[in-house]
């Protein structure tokens, strides 16, 4: 029996190790599959590591004895994930955390609901959360389906989006850029507007500027004749382009 658990233990020990020279692949960058970044920087040189972070970024793991703060010793781009400062850290891709840029004070989160089920997003949400894209074809619509708590931000039903995670003082939604042609589309003293476009490839709110809430299907939506609006839903529009257009 002692035999059997000494070999056992032995065979264990073996596989940890096998499993440690994978995650050390690459140069020290990849840590394991597509999911996790393993990312270093040398003293105060700032370094680049290209991956896709389309999906969001998080810090999972701090390596070195240097602070990893987001925004001054590693963020975000549209390239990949930066490190400065001596900061080295392994950073988890793909599951939600900071968006494609990071050098601004505020954090732009990616939260999704998939299969309508309830789904939890970890930031700092102390100084407040806007919805800055909506995603999904269903609306986002503030306590509804989705909501702030003191551990960042839920969504469900459906509601697929980009949040913004306010920094102390900030009042303006960050930029973020848009996928299609922007249209400006206003319902003036909550009469209905009609504004003409090509709808036909797909239509998505980019940016409400009103404080009356625009929501698809009661106070906006679009049709073969174009985007219509009401109830003093003012906002911007993404129109896809078509194929071949």
């Amino acid at each position: 029996m002692r035999t059997g658990t000494a070999a056992a233990l032995s065979l264990a020990l073996v596989l940890m190790a096998g499993a440690g020279d994978a995650m050390a692949q690459a140069g020290g960058e990849r840590l394991y599959g597509d999911r996790v970044l393993r990312c270093e920087s040398d003293g105060e040189t700032p370094r680049q590591c290209p991956a896709d972070t389309t999906g969001g970024v998080r810090l999972a793991r701090r390596l070195s004895d240097s602070d990893c703060v987001e925004g001054k010793g590693w963020g975000v781009n549209r390239s990949g994930v930066w490190v400065a400062r001596g900061c080295s850290a392994d950073f988890v891709l793909g599951q939600g955390g900071s968006g494609r840029d990071s050098r601004s004070g505020d954090r732009v989160l990616r939260c999704e609901s998939k299969g309508g089920r309830w789904n939890h997003c970890r930031g700092n949400s102390a100084n407040g959360v806007q919805l800055v894209r909506q995603l999904s074809k269903r609306p986002c619509i503030r306590d509804q389906n989705w909501g702030v708590d003191a551990q960042g931000l839920w969504v469900s039903g459906g509601c697929r989006g980009e949040f913004q995670m306010l920094s102390d003082g900030a009042t303006e939604p960050v930029a973020v850029a848009p996928r299609g042609k922007v249209v400006l589309c206003e319902s003036i003293k909550s009469q209905a507007q009609r504004c003409a476009v090509e709808t036909g490839a797909g239509v998505r709110l980019h940016k409400q500027l009103s404080r009356s809430q625009c929501v698809e299907g009661r106070s906006w939506g679009f049709d073969g004749n174009g985007i219509w609006v009401e109830d003093g839903c003012r906002a911007e529009f993404e129109v896809d382009t078509p194929r071949g257009g």
